[in-house]
């Protein structure tokens, strides 16, 4: 049971590590494959036979897709559904108060802090994905700028730095977050069979349950989900 418990701890690392160096699933379903083949006819543990997970996905060479593609598929859609959610958020309360949207210096810099946070996710992904204190600090750090935003945001029109329509901008934004959304969500579903993690012995990839499917779709739709939300807040506030 031991045994049994540590291989699969030192699997799961091993796929998570490949996963990280953007390796194609079918590369990791074989590599896996193999790996286990042969502890089953050495009876060694995953630890003793190929060492640690990560020095092992390391040394391996496999079929990977190109470095940081991510940035571009995902990333960089992610920002701007980032952005359009922030904005979308500063106009609605001004819209449904019809009122002008007043911004200033201080709000502009807080808002910033979660963009640029996400802008360099590259830089200290592996951190996020190791330490699950990062992931924390970083959420943290996101959601303390969006609400001192708010309470940077300027009580009268003399104090702004800024003063705009908010209609425009709540429209657009929302736009562009719904626009995004139908995207990815025809990205997810058009996936190609390279990034499922196939068995090779039986044929058959890792099957994605309904939950799991549901969890994707509502990630797709999460900026228009929250976006109305707060909608609806600001309309019950009014």
């Amino acid at each position: 049971m031991i045994q049994q418990t540590s291989d699969k701890k030192w699997f799961d690392q091993l796929v998570m590590e490949l996963r990280l160096r953007q390796v194609h699933g079918n590369a990791i379903g074989d590599t896996v494959a193999s790996a286990k083949e042969l502890l089953s006819d050495t009876g060694q543990q995953a630890e003793e036979a190929f060492g640690p997970a990560r020095d092992y996905a390391a040394a391996l060479e496999l079929p990977a897709a190109p470095k940081h593609d991510w940035v571009r598929k995902a990333l960089w859609p992610s920002l701007l559904g980032l952005l359009a959610f922030l904005l979308f958020n500063q106009a609605v309360v001004s819209s449904t108060r019809s009122e002008l949207l007043l911004i200033s210096p201080a709000q502009l810099a807080l808002l910033a802090t979660p963009v640029v946070l996400v802008a360099f996710l590259p830089l200290y992904l592996d951190a996020i994905v190791r330490r699950i204190w990062v992931c924390i600090a970083i959420t943290a750090i996101c959601a303390l700028a969006g609400v001192m935003s708010g309470v940077a945001t300027p009580t009268d029109q003399a104090e702004a730095w800024l003063a705009l329509d908010p209609l425009p901008w709540l429209i657009g934004s929302a736009l562009v977050m719904v626009a995004l959304s139908v995207r990815n969500t025809i990205r997810s579903s058009s996936t190609t069979d390279d990034d499922d993690i196939t068995d090779p012995s039986s044929g058959a990839a890792s099957s994605t349950g309904t939950g799991a499917r549901v969890i994707v779709q509502v990630t797709n739709w999460m900026f228009p989900i929250l976006a109305l939300a707060m909608l609806g807040l600001a309309l019950a506030l009014r």
